[in-house]
């Protein structure tokens, strides 16, 4: 394996852990929160899930159209720079980030930190790591990356200039629904994709989650509500090279990407594998979050290797996305509260057109 297994592995032997034991004493089974969150969502707003649903529906047609593997994930052009990766990328998404506080957790968010961390991203999408070859045989075939970029916004909403990064008092509690932070500070939901950096994610005094994010709802970008929160301890250079993709894991739950681990592994769920799981196929039912080669195996209950690489898994050494995966992020690209983002038109409003 790469660096950044061994770089996780020697995480774990040079830290402890309180509570439940992995590899990376970060993971829990609530570090990321998205699952419970956005289950919650839908039972308060039963017209999200209806959105969600009838979004879905279109899948199938997407994924048929999809079927065949094409270059979208190709490197153009000479060694990327900063923000910069793709000379043609498919969509541009314009980033604003909202830092609160400057310390999380002994370590400091600075906009170098954020442009590593957003450059790093980039590249887990766009299949630029050397991780994304060296995964296991069985997915070599349906690994597929995106040819997105998300770049920081260079025009504020008043159309002023700005760098994309407001910092703001340290603050907490961004990572529940209604929290004042966000209905204050966001900037248009519909143009911008906001980043929110604390370090309590959920004001209970716990600072080692990670992060959350909810899938598109026009309802949440209506209200300004439609986010990724996000601890600044594990942001970028802040932490090791393979956590560091735990943003990239955030970004995915924002363009409609479930857990991998999502409902764990039951044998009648095979057949309805589209809509039960991750309700993606190409992504094999996994027996419970904690699943890598040194803590709870890396073959389900069917007897399955299971993609522990997946960027939507908890994994020791993340490495791709699938292509059913990558036919999700499409079509939610696409749905109402995401397809405004990447529009020439908001492209140039935001200060982010090639």
């Amino acid at each position: 394996m790469t660096n950044k297994l061994t770089l996780s592995i020697l995480a774990a032997l040079l830290t402890t852990s309180t509570g439940v034991s992995a590899k990376q004493p970060e993971f829990a089974a609530d570090h990321c929160k998205a699952g419970e969150i956005n289950a919650q969502h839908y039972r308060n707003f039963p017209a999200a899930e209806a959105e969600a649903k009838a979004r879905h529906a279109k899948l199938f047609e997407r994924k048929r159209a999809m079927a065949k593997p094409g270059d979208d994930s190709a490197s153009t052009g000479d060694t990327p720079s900063a923000l910069a990766l793709s000379a043609t990328p498919s969509y541009v998404i314009p980033v604003v980030f909202h830092v609160y506080g400057s310390q999380f957790n002994g370590k400091t968010v600075t906009d170098a930190v954020i442009i590593d961390a957003l450059n790093k991203t980039n590249e887990d999408f766009q299949g630029r790591t050397a991780d994304f070859a060296d995964i296991d045989a069985e997915f070599q075939g349906v690994k597929q990356a995106l040819n997105i970029e998300f770049r920081l916004a260079s025009i504020d909403p008043d159309g002023n200039p700005t760098s994309g990064i407001v910092y703001h008092p340290a603050s907490s509690g961004a990572g529940n629904y209604s929290s004042s932070d966000v209905k204050r500070d966001h900037w248009d939901n519909y143009k911008y994709m906001n980043v929110y950096i604390q370090n309590d994610l959920y004001a209970d005094g716990v600072t080692n989650n990670s992060g959350v994010a909810w899938y598109p709802d026009t309802t949440m970008s209506d209200e300004g509500l439609a986010r990724v929160t996000y601890n600044g301890a594990y942001l970028g250079s802040n932490t090791d090279e393979n956590f560091r993709s735990v943003l990239t894991h955030e970004f995915g739950h924002f363009l409609d990407l479930i857990h991998t681990f999502e409902g764990g592994c039951k044998r009648g769920f095979e057949r309805r594998c589209d809509t039960t799981g991750d309700e993606n196929c190409d992504t094999p039912q996994q027996n419970s979050w904690q699943m890598n080669p040194g803590d709870g195996g890396i073959v389900n209950c069917m007897g399955q290797t299971i993609n522990w690489q997946n960027f939507m898994a908890y994994s020791d050494q993340y490495a791709n996305f699938t292509q059913d995966q990558v036919a999700r992020m499409v079509n939610g690209l696409d749905s109402q509260s995401r397809v405004t983002l990447w529009s020439a038109q908001n492209l140039a409003a935001t200060g982010v057109a090639n």
